[in-house]
């Protein structure tokens, strides 16, 4: 059985290989891009102790909550209040947490009111995902979940966030050699214009709405426009208001 409280530690050192580090380039990279989308004074990062926060123009306080760094904390319990944050990043916090919905949960309770999360996952369905699917369980990373796209997402309508956009990522194998991903970096360019559903990872941008994204229907009832019965010639539109 695995121990998700070890799950960080270990891959704080898998971060630091080369395929660690090639895929934390490729979604820094991706979250650059996505800058925009990170509103607010204060925006958190959970799942990484490497800042992958983008640099924003205006002011604002970055806090990273991992071991060894701003803040040390369980992803599953923030210590933070309710809606107090504007800005939530999960690197990954989903595929290494004993309770993935717990941790959106709590992403929504700190969230402010149309406060903006992002999302970065395993994709099961790609090279990455095979990989997951024929390695020893209890190595990191394989050790995580890789969770569908459309079961976040049926997540996420739960929680009444709305979908943003969805960024694919990292499409070269999840292999160890510095030279072959290297060499096989052309794949980044072509797997995004031909074949985005299959990429390792994907960056998914929601905002927490505080009204209901589908409204609620009444149940429909007739009515009385007129009056029943005789009606004599002296009725007028004031004494049917009246």
């Amino acid at each position: 059985m695995i121990d998700y409280k070890t799950k960080p530690k270990k891959m704080d050192s898998w971060w630091q290989t080369d395929l660690g580090q090639c895929l934390l380039g490729e979604e820094l990279e991706l979250l650059q891009s996505l800058a925009n989308h990170f509103y607010g004074y204060y925006q958190l990062q959970i799942g990484a102790t490497k800042q992958l926060l983008p640099s924003n123009a205006k002011p604002c306080k970055q806090i990273v909550l991992a071991t060894m760094a701003d803040v040390d904390g369980e992803i599953e319990s923030l210590p933070f209040k309710c809606h107090s944050i504007d800005t939530v990043l999960s690197v990954h916090g989903l595929t290494f947490a004993s309770d993935p919905h717990q941790v959106l949960r709590e992403a929504e309770r700190v969230l402010v009111a149309d406060g903006t999360l992002v999302l970065c996952c395993f994709n099961p369905w790609s090279l990455w995902g095979l990989r997951h699917l024929f390695s020893w369980q209890d190595q990191p990373p394989w050790f995580g979940k890789f969770i569908r796209l459309a079961k976040i997402k049926d997540w996420l309508s739960l929680l009444n966030f709305e979908i943003i956009t969805v960024k694919p990522a990292m499409f070269r194998p999840p292999i160890s050699s510095i030279k072959w991903l290297n060499s096989l970096s052309g794949m980044e360019r072509w797997g995004k214009r031909l074949w985005p559903f299959f990429a390792g990872v994907h960056i998914i941008v929601a905002r927490k709405r505080t009204i209901p994204l589908t409204p609620i229907r009444q149940r429909w009832r007739p009515v009385q426009l007129f009056p029943t019965g005789k009606v004599t010639a002296g009725v007028t539109r004031e004494r049917l208001d009246g």
